[in-house]
């Protein structure tokens, strides 16, 4: 997606106050890693995650993994002391839980601004995933994906969802399906990434490789999971086509050749390629070259 700077196939979730976990998602596979602060850990370790978080990013991760940290909400009391007491330069990016307006984004981009300044970090450097997961958020996902530069995608979490809107969480998914929906198409119509929610029972494969395929079909470019057991079934789902690959290459050969000749536009197979559908072709090249 244009202006969202990794590939994010797959989110996997660390407890932050669980530092063997934290350690070994590094070396798990994953496109990225968001160490958790939030419904990860209970109300009496959120200091020693906080601890956990800052001492691993101090530590680093691998040059190139994204490393993503979801704080605590806007409206939870904790998001000042989540910053000052876990946030470190190493921080790529924040996932704001329970996102209900875009006034929310902007409060937390209000706080990273000076959080930035503090440590040095040019203001802006840091981005934000918020996260859709309640009825509220899904009516504002539309201003809430264009709530400012830092936001690079937005994730809907149907567990949530469905905890709000008072229905039972089903494996089909019928009860999703409207708001997964709505969640991703306001992310495109502001040109940032969707990313879909958890599948909550890791041992099955099947399940999750289905609810991904669905993901998929709706617009969805990556998942956020809870178990490294998840990383390769949701990629091989997220993986292109060999005739999504081709296409691509012959749209960026085609596009450079159009470009070569002093012309913006191409045509392939009859169809106009113009800079988006080039930045989506290099985007499955890039997927690609990762398998």
């Amino acid at each position: 997606m244009p202006g969202t700077p990794w590939i994010l196939r797959s989110l996997l979730f660390v407890p932050g106050h669980r530092a063997e976990m934290v350690e070994k998602a590094a070396r798990s596979g994953a496109d990225a890693i968001i160490l958790d602060l939030e419904d990860g850990v209970a109300p009496d370790a959120k200091v020693r995650a906080r601890e956990v978080v800052a001492a691993a990013l101090e530590r680093g991760f691998p040059d190139g993994m994204p490393v993503f940290v979801r704080v605590n909400g806007v409206e939870s009391g904790l998001l000042e002391a989540d910053l000052s007491g876990a946030f470190r330069p190493r921080t790529d990016a924040l996932c704001v839980p329970k996102c209900d307006t875009a006034e929310q984004a902007h409060a937390v981009d209000a706080h990273l601004q000076g959080v930035e300044d503090r440590w040095g970090i040019a203001r802006g450097r840091t981005k934000l995933i918020p996260m859709i997961e309640s009825a509220r958020g899904v009516l504002n996902a539309p201003a809430i994906a264009r709530a400012g530069e830092r936001v690079i995608a937005v994730g809907f979490g149907a567990e949530d969802f469905t905890a709000d809107v008072g229905v039972a969480r089903t494996r089909e998914g019928a009860e999703v399906a409207h708001a997964r929906a709505a969640v991703g198409l306001a992310a495109h119509a502001g040109r940032v990434e969707p990313l879909d929610g958890i599948y909550a029972d890791f041992r099955d494969a099947a399940g999750l490789q289905a609810d991904s395929r669905s993901a998929r079909a709706l617009g969805y470019t990556g998942k956020m999971l809870i178990h490294p057991a998840q990383i390769a079934p949701v990629h091989a789902v997220f993986a292109p086509s060999p005739a999504e690959v081709d296409h691509a290459r012959r749209v960026v050969a085609a596009f450079e050749d159009a470009q070569a000749r002093g012309e913006g536009i191409a045509v392939v197979d009859g169809a106009m390629v113009d800079r988006p559908v080039v930045l989506r072709a290099t985007r499955i090249l890039a997927i690609a070259d990762r398998r």
